[in-house]
């Protein structure tokens, strides 16, 4: 099994009080720790043989992980990918972007438009489409919802990436989340075009909107385009494994459509790292 979409940064260092401060809250008020300490990593990740981990760099929702420090974790251990990430809306993005990728070894990135606050079709994040495109690299966007006040919503809808797509018909995009709560516009872009696929990460402990997004990517016929992911530290890994293995729980013994078995093995053997170009 291959898992494309797991966190690594240190909360004190990384996380502004206010981003500290807002994760509290959408936890029901209790005190967080979202620091990823190396072992609790690999534990986490013992049932993959590959796995991607990328920080987050965004300005505005007050989260900043140098890629170095990603370097240094995906160095510890060669089941671990290192992805840099960028913030188009800061001035030397370009300069550290190439340094990230060309210095450091990371094979792939990872934007969060909602979180830095830019629109995805925003002239200013050519440069890192381009670059990716012409080295075969993969970009993870997150997309769909955030707890964070800061985050337009707007710039993180699925459809968006439709117009990415049609001008870099090459790049390797990952819409994660399969856009939650916006499925059905991710389902529509994804079918669209040969090298944007979708993560299925942290939706499984939403029951009843995981089970309606997978039966209409049954429906739409592209669930050969659904990726494994856990976004840890939000989502465990074996808990993200069993939550796919049971979707249908939630419909008991109703006579509805089931997600099928060959669908949920598939997405779980899946090499995405093949279908992505993610290098050795």
């Amino acid at each position: 099994m291959q898992n494309i979409h797991s966190h690594v940064w240190n909360q004190d260092e990384h996380f502004t009080p206010q981003m500290i401060a807002e994760a509290q809250i959408a936890r029901g008020g209790e005190p967080v720790d979202l620091t990823v300490r190396f072992d609790a990593l690999m534990q986490d990740v013992e049932p993959f043989e590959k796995v991607v981990i990328f920080g987050l760099k965004a300005r505005l929702s007050g989260v900043w992980v140098p890629d170095e420090y990603v370097a240094a974790l995906a160095a510890q251990d060669d089941k671990l990918y290192g992805f840099a990430s960028c913030d188009p809306t800061q001035p030397d993005y370009v300069e550290e972007l190439h340094d990230a990728l060309e210095d450091l070894g990371l094979c792939g990135l990872k934007m969060g438009p909602i979180y830095a606050g830019f629109d995805p079709r925003d002239p200013r994040c050519d440069v890192a489409y381009r670059y990716c495109e012409d080295h075969g690299l993969p970009i993870v966007f997150h997309t769909g919802t955030t707890f964070n006040q800061a985050a337009p919503l707007g710039v993180s809808r699925p459809w968006l990436f439709d117009e990415v797509a049609i001008r870099h018909p090459e790049l390797r995009m990952v819409l994660a989340h399969v856009g939650h709560p916006f499925s059905g516009e991710c389902l529509a872009v994804i079918r669209k075009h040969p090298h944007v696929y979708a993560d299925i990460s942290a939706i499984f402990y939403r029951p009843w909107q995981f089970y309606n997004t997978m039966i209409l990517a049954q429906e739409y016929g592209v669930t050969h385009k659904l990726l494994f992911g856990t976004d840890y530290p939000f989502a465990r890994g074996q808990e993200s494994i069993d939550g796919l293995r049971h979707v249908n729980a939630v419909i008991g013994t109703a006579t509805l459509p089931r997600v099928s078995e060959e669908v949920i093995e598939g997405i779980l053997t899946r090499d995405a790292f093949a279908l992505l170009g993610i290098a050795e």
